[in-house]
């Protein structure tokens, strides 16, 4: 195989590299068409905003998905006009092209903003000319999602959507994430602001549906877009110093969101890690995608420091975990990074090479015009072992074959 789209550093890993997170990004004239009649009200607030607008939602032209793949185009052309943006079977050149051998495909607009709007109560601010029942339209952008997601899974297996998984019940949960995997999808997006089934993630109750999704080796994931209403208020950005930034249709730009960007998703996975999930499902896949991993070193020595002295502050003997909680991040949690982190710096000071995983977001303005360059030159000083793991082996752990 040719490939022509890649740095020279990466030709050894040509046709092997995993991305384990792009996404689909189809305009709201299409969503119709794509996702069925349940998208109608949404699809009509959408197409009230700027056609420039960075969401990318509203695309009065928009006709078909048959932009040249070039070099040029597949890092550099961003929204709904990306060449692969709509039809996910033009992908399959794309990747090609990158030596990409499989992709996560994450959803954009009806399930991001579905989730949105589920989450976040109106006094937020999201969508306040929407009237109706918020958490009940929420569901019913879901569904549309995930039975497109479910129809798409049968393009390629290479090409993996991600759809997400709800419940108000364990029973709920569980039963959704089963119809999901019994219909071709290998990896499922839980919404990190929410209690999974009403439960907290490490509470037993839930152990039916982190074992279904380990006997089926499939993958859990926890993706930006998913985690409104983590905090009561978000007034805590609410100041001139925070005014004029850019919003993508994931993420609020100001230096305040980005940084407490991570701590729904930190919660989750140190509620899983401390909690005993991955030492009651050792094979559980789990990845935490485009919040960042600037986070993941931190957590994963702090989170030693407290489990080691747990005999210290409990009331009764205490039952410890198998491992130190950095052990179980190393074996079972891959975090993705932003093109634009210090990932060789967090890895000469914590370690983690196993955890790190390549992104390219495509086709998200957020995903850079040159990913896989950035990171390269990056890691390159650290060696042939950790190129391969980030590029390579970390998405292939995550993205079994």
């Amino acid at each position: 195989m040719t490939v022509l789209a890649i740095p020279e550093a990466l030709q050894p890993y040509a046709g092997r590299i995993v991305d384990v997170d792009t996404h689909e990004m189809i305009p709201s004239q299409l969503w119709r068409q794509e996702f069925g009649p349940a998208t109608d009200e949404f699809a009509a607030i959408f197409q009230l905003l700027a056609p420039d607008d960075p969401t990318g939602a509203n695309f009065p032209d928009y006709k078909i998905d048959d932009a040249p793949i070039t070099n040029e185009t597949i890092w550099r052309m961003k929204g709904p006009a990306a060449p692969g943006a709509v039809d996910p079977a033009r992908r399959i050149e794309i990747m090609d092209r990158t030596g990409v051998s499989r992709q996560m495909m994450f959803p954009s607009a009806v399930a991001v903003f579905g989730s949105m709007l589920f989450n976040f109560p109106p006094e937020y601010g999201f969508m306040p000319q929407f009237k109706g029942d918020r958490k009940a339209y929420g569901r019913a952008l879901f569904e549309a999602n995930n039975n497109w997601a479910i129809r798409k899974a049968k393009v390629s297996d290479r090409i993996r959507p991600v759809p997400v998984v709800y419940g108000d019940t364990v029973e709920d949960l569980v039963a959704n994430t089963r119809h999901l995997l019994d219909s071709g999808i290998r990896a499922i997006l839980i919404m990190s602001a929410v209690l999974p089934g009403g439960r907290s993630p490490a509470h037993t109750d839930l152990d039916p549906f982190w074992r279904l999704i380990t006997e089926r080796d499939a993958t859990a994931t926890l993706h930006i877009g998913s985690e409104g209403g983590f905090l009561k208020t978000d007034a805590w950005g609410d100041a001139p110093a925070f005014e004029g930034y850019k919003t993508t249709g994931e993420v609020n730009l100001s230096p305040w969101n980005l940084s407490i960007i991570h701590l729904p998703t930190q919660n989750f996975l140190a509620t899983m890690v401390v909690g005993g999930v991955f030492d009651r499902h050792p094979s559980l896949r789990f990845g935490v995608i485009e919040v960042g991993s600037f986070w993941i070193g931190p957590l994963a020595s702090q989170l030693d420091m407290w489990c080691a002295h747990n005999q210290l502050f409990s009331k009764t003997k205490v039952v410890p975990l198998s491992m130190k909680p950095s052990e179980f991040i190393r074996r079972n949690v891959r975090v993705t990074a932003f093109d634009f982190e210090l990932v060789d710096e967090y890895i000469d000071r914590y370690g983690l090479e196993d955890v790190y995983c390549y992104a390219s977001d495509f086709p998200h303005m957020e995903g850079g015009k040159d990913p896989m360059g950035f990171f390269a030159k990056r890691l390159a000083r650290l060696g042939p072992e950790v190129m391969e793991k980030f590029f390579v082996k970390n998405g292939e752990w995550l993205m079994p074959g």
